[in-house]
């Protein structure tokens, strides 16, 4: 079994947390960015349940990802994956995690984020998360393609947020 690889990532966004919120749980928002914008060929918003502390949602994502052909021939064409999150008002934290079609229970894939106030009506997106692969002879690959895939999707949905903002402030 291979290392887990473990990253926070760091992002400015051009406007409020609660701006922020607001757009994050938006489902046309969503499509917009992920099919629209970052080249996924699905964005389905699966459900969606609010209970006035905790909102929980899950998400049908198929993306556009580029992998070593070793992860190829095992993924074939299952490159979606299920997102399932928790957003508490009280903490302000979204507590998310990924199921790959194509790995199921052996990869794990999960993480946090929460918005935290700047100066100007700006906020910092801050997102720790996990990869962990259990898969014999290509998890060290598998892990580093996951995480590099996530932070390049996390990077891309912060600059698709600041154009997002500047042309609907």
């Amino acid at each position: 079994m291979s290392p887990m690889i473990g990253q926070t990532l760091v992002h400015e966004i051009n406007c409020t947390p609660e701006r922020m919120w607001e757009l994050f749980f938006d489902d046309q928002y969503n499509i917009d960015q992920y099919v629209g914008s970052l080249g996924f060929t699905k964005c389905e918003i699966l459900d969606k349940q609010d209970d006035g502390e905790v909102l929980r949602r899950r998400m049908e994502c198929i993306p556009k990802i580029d992998m070593p052909r070793a992860i190829q021939k095992v993924v074939g064409d299952r490159t979606g994956y299920i997102e399932s999150g928790e957003w508490t008002r009280s903490t302000g934290e979204w507590r998310w995690s990924l199921n790959l079609f194509a790995f199921g229970e052996k990869l794990r894939v999960g993480g946090t984020m929460r918005l935290e106030p700047l100066p100007g009506g700006r906020c910092k997106r801050v997102t720790p998360f996990e990869v962990e692969a259990k898969v014999f002879g290509i998890g060290k690959i598998v892990e580093k393609t996951s995480a590099d895939n996530i932070v390049k999707g996390w990077n891309d949905s912060a600059a698709f947020a600041n154009q997002y903002v500047a042309r609907n402030p």
